[in-house]
């Protein structure tokens, strides 16, 4: 696994997801619907996921394509809940501790506590 290009998507996305969950939908109703996004958003965000895609065993791309759906449909909260779920996944893969170097390996757990808080 490429640890740098692997952090460098998750940090991408991550501050995607930030940015999106800082947008208010609708401030007055709390119930209402989020809006999808549109399809420059859509395909920015699914090049973020084909980097990731790229680097991880293709057992985890079920969570990435259940990331883009829902990223479509307007939801970066449950986009962020796949994410940091592929990410403990990975973490506990035997390659891990041999891919990433410490500092990426820090690296990875900061982009975990931003998708945690979003």
């Amino acid at each position: 696994m490429d640890a740098p290009a692997f952090i460098s998507a998750l940090q991408g996305i991550s501050n995607t997801l930030g940015q999106l969950s800082l947008q208010a939908t609708e401030p007055d109703d709390p119930l209402a619907f989020p809006e999808p996004r549109s399809v420059d958003e859509i395909a920015n965000f699914d090049k973020q996921l084909s980097a990731i895609r790229g680097q991880v065993d293709e057992k985890h791309h079920s969570l990435l394509n259940t990331a883009l759906r829902d990223y479509r449909a307007g939801f970066p909260d449950r986009v962020g809940a796949y994410l940091v779920e592929l990410i403990e996944k990975v973490q506990k893969e035997p390659g891990y501790a041999q891919d990433f170097s410490a500092d990426s390996q820090q690296q990875v757990e900061f982009c975990l506590a931003d998708l945690r808080e979003l």
